[in-house]
């Protein structure tokens, strides 16, 4: 079985302010505990900032009980209604509010898409998840970006993953869909860098999220991660705070003039030859 650390609510933030203080962001897409995009958000507003979050509907209930021990705000969204999410910003907007950054973690695999061969892959399961993780960043960028050049420092960062340019057994159409997440990251930091805007992307090796124990199995992920520490530089397999770290200094004023950028966390592993 693969070690997993009790789940934790978002963390108050420091007492004397921190790398976000005074910072009001969105991170969309959180399914859980044990979700990327709930460290991050804990992780965010460790450092000061004030931080909402989106998840689907069906979860509404339970992640706005965690947010709400903090006084985040959750908001219902479904990308297939588009409605969901204006709403979410109009929300976020209201009363001429600025936004200074969204992180983007939203992706969906239909339930038993990658067990399949590829060949096999369904014209909907493909676009549904092309949908969900490519097209979503594009339309969430369209509604966050009049709120965004409110800010004076407003930054955009997606989750990708090293599964995008590795051949991965089980992953074939997420690594596809978080590959052209990526090429979208580019043409969003060229189009929205006039503005001020940054965007870049965090990658990273496997981390045990429920969903990619769903993808690759218990067992399997639990080999990889092994193969991860014994391989990477630091000796050690990337946790979710490796990567929320990351991100953190990248929805900060301190990310100046870096943007396009997809930086890759996981402990030099991916530098390693042998």
């Amino acid at each position: 079985m693969i070690d997993r650390a009790p789940p934790r609510p978002f963390e108050p933030p420091p007492p004397h302010g921190g790398l976000l203080a005074g910072r009001r962001g969105v991170v969309l897409g959180v399914s859980g505990t044990n979700s990327i995009g709930f460290h991050v958000a804990r992780a965010l507003h460790a450092h000061g900032a004030t931080v909402a979050v989106t998840c689907r509907p069906r979860r509404l209930s339970a992640i706005a009980e965690l947010a709400g021990e903090r006084g985040a705000a959750a908001y219902p969204v479904e990308i297939a209604d588009e409605a969901s999410l204006a709403a979410a910003f109009a929300a976020l907007g209201h009363g001429g509010a600025a936004l200074d950054f969204m992180v983007h973690g939203l992706v969906d695999v239909p339930q038993g898409v990658l067990a399949r061969s590829l060949l096999e892959l369904s014209r909907a399961d493909f676009e549904h998840m092309m949908s969900v993780t490519t097209w979503s960043l594009i339309a969430a960028a369209r509604y966050a970006h009049p709120l965004l050049i409110r800010s004076t420092a407003p930054r955009i960062v997606a989750l990708t993953s090293a599964c995008s340019h590795r051949m991965t057994p089980h992953y074939h159409a997420a690594g596809i869909a978080k590959a052209a997440l990526e090429s979208t990251v580019l043409y969003l930091a060229m189009q929205l860098g006039r503005d001020g805007v940054l965007v870049n992307a965090v990658g990273s090796s496997l981390i045990a999220t429920d969903g990619a124990i769903r993808a690759i199995g218990e067992h399997n992920a639990q080999a990889t991660r092994a193969v991860q520490a014994r391989r990477s530089a630091t000796g050690r397999a990337i946790e979710h705070d490796d990567v929320a770290g990351t991100v953190s200094f990248l929805c900060s004023a301190l990310a100046r003039n870096l943007t396009g950028e997809i930086v890759t966390v996981d402990g030099g592993f991916s530098r390693s030859y042998l």
